[in-house]
């Protein structure tokens, strides 16, 4: 009770009802041009980008106001597309927009508003509006044609063999990406948009037929439900619509790896794209899936499953094995063999400092040029990262500050961590292996598997859009344990994962796959 009056005092925000985000009241659109004007006037100030640009059709007889913003629209399309076709157009063909929008305007994609605060909301977005004297109606024309990054290869999570593109900044591109890989008509894109200022396009993407109903509902309810100014990274989407809100762990994976997002969606998970961002949302999701790689379904199911094991063995070693050794050489000397602990204990002949503080300080230092690696230019952060810590670690072994030991139970550690293949999974263990450390170091082996079960009580009290975070490990689900710790042949898996509901739970529909035969007989 304490601890929820103290929240309550230092985040008020978080008491208030929320509202749909970047709302506002609705704003009609003037018949009178010069009125038009003065509304953008007092919508975007001077602003030097907006530009005003009026054009005269129907013979001379007919004004009209092109209104757009300055190198985000196509230069082209509104040249040919929109400014000379209204200049040509003959004067029965502009007493309308309704009628201009069907014959004179020669654009892929328009549509009709009255709403003057969607009209703002499409020109700052890149598209161009079309008033016409008399109207109380705009054209908007779809005419976004501002410069976007080339589809590139990932540079966060690297696969050996498989498809080499990876999502982008911009989010048609990213849709595009999926649709190509989905040819599949009950693919789902629904446009959302958050933030009272930025107004971001929030797209959310499903299988129609293979997603639940109502964990769409309830995605789309939360994201209505996000109150704030600008969405500047996934991850304040993340803090917003996730379950437990103050856990370390993520239970919503982001991804920047098309086929990883389609592997999902075909599972009957919901994919949030966000405009401006190469990551994309997925939800719901299980602590299993951070430890999947493209490369296991790329090789043989014998090697993917060797590399599945290999990454939950580095994850045990990257939250318990510098614990574990401070607990041994702390209160556990007789449970090693005596040749290794008189090793040990010479080494540390001379260390001014105890093991628990020894480690500690060797993990903020291991930390600390891992964080130095990534911000230093990409040309000398690996170089300086690695020979930093080469060059620290033997100096202050040679100086007699730390043992040898301790170094290598922290390279060693440190090297682990990389094994993870999702970033996200590995911060969380990197997180938590200090408190374990320091439990250890005070109470030994009794400290340590205190420390683990508290742990793994959070984890299997967490839950990603109602499913079961730990799943399927508890509760326990067989079946789909063929895809976790070892990964079956992909013809022994034709169902979908029962952890996660969906419509579907057949993958090969009614068609009996079996190894070695002709699924058509």
């Amino acid at each position: 009770m304490l601890f929820k009056r103290l929240l309550k005092k230092i985040l008020p925000s978080a008491q208030k009802k929320p509202s749909v985000g970047g709302h506002q009241q609705k704003q009609r659109v003037s018949a009178n041009l010069d009125k038009v004007l003065e509304q953008f006037k007092q919508c975007f100030g001077n602003t030097s980008d907006l530009v005003l640009r009026k054009v005269v059709t129907g013979e001379g007889t007919k004004p009209a106001l092109v209104v757009y913003i300055d190198n985000m629209a196509d230069t082209a399309v509104l040249n040919e597309g929109i400014i000379a076709k209204l200049q040509e157009a003959p004067q029965e063909l502009v007493q309308d927009v309704k009628v201009l929008s069907q014959t004179v305007i020669a654009v892929a994609k328009v549509s009709i508003t009255s709403d003057f605060n969607k009209i703002t909301n499409d020109i700052s977005y890149g598209n161009t509006a079309i008033f016409l004297a008399g109207s109380d109606r705009a054209i908007i024309a779809a005419t976004i044609g501002w410069k976007t990054r080339a589809i590139e290869k990932s540079d966060t999570q690297v696969n050996i063999e498989g498809p080499k593109d990876a999502f982008v900044e911009n989010v048609a591109d990213n849709l595009t990406l999926v649709r190509r890989r989905i040819r599949d008509s009950n693919l789902r894109f629904e446009n959302m948009t958050v933030g009272t200022r930025e107004r971001a396009r929030v797209v959310v993407g499903y299988i129609e037929g293979i997603a639940d109903p109502g964990i769409l509902a309830e995605v789309k309810r939360r994201i209505n439900t996000i109150e704030i100014d600008g969405m500047f990274s996934p991850e304040y989407l993340q803090e917003y619509i996730k379950d437990n809100k103050w856990t370390p762990f993520s239970t919503i994976m982001k991804s920047e790896r098309p086929e990883k997002i389609v592997a999902c969606l075909l599972e009957g998970r919901i994919a949030v794209f966000i405009d401006n961002f190469p990551f994309i949302s997925v939800m719901p999701v299980s602590f299993a899936m951070f430890l999947q790689a493209g490369d296991d379904y790329y090789q043989t199911f014998y090697y993917g499953s060797f590399l599945r094991f290999i990454r939950y063995f580095a994850v045990l070693v990257t939250l318990l094995l510098p614990s574990f050794y401070i607990a041994l050489i702390t209160h556990h000397w007789e449970m090693m063999p005596t040749i290794l602990a008189l090793s040990i204990l010479a080494g540390r002949e001379g260390i001014p400092f105890p093991p628990l503080i020894e480690a500690l300080a060797m993990e903020f230092t291991f930390e600390i040029l891992r964080e130095a690696g990534i911000r230093l230019p990409k040309a000398v952060g690996q170089a300086v990262s690695i020979v930093g810590a080469l060059v620290i670690g033997q100096s202050a072994v040679q100086a007699g500050l730390v043992s040898p030991s301790i170094v290598i139970v922290v390279a060693f550690t440190g090297i682990a961590s990389f094994a993870i293949p999702d970033y996200h999974a590995s911060i969380p263990m990197r997180l938590l292996r200090f408190p374990l450390i320091i439990a250890a170091g005070l109470l030994g082996i009794p400290g340590l598997v205190g420390g683990l079960l508290m742990i793994w009580g959070h984890m299997v009290s967490l839950t990603s859009f109602g499913v079961p975070y730990m799943a399927p490990f508890t509760p326990l689900q067989v079946k789909d344990l063929k895809d976790t710790i070892f990964r079956f042949p992909r013809w022994a898996m034709i169902n979908r994962p029962q952890s996660v509901p969906d419509m579907d739970p057949d993958r090969t529909g009614d068609i009996e796959l079996r190894p070695g035969g002709n699924p058509l007989e």
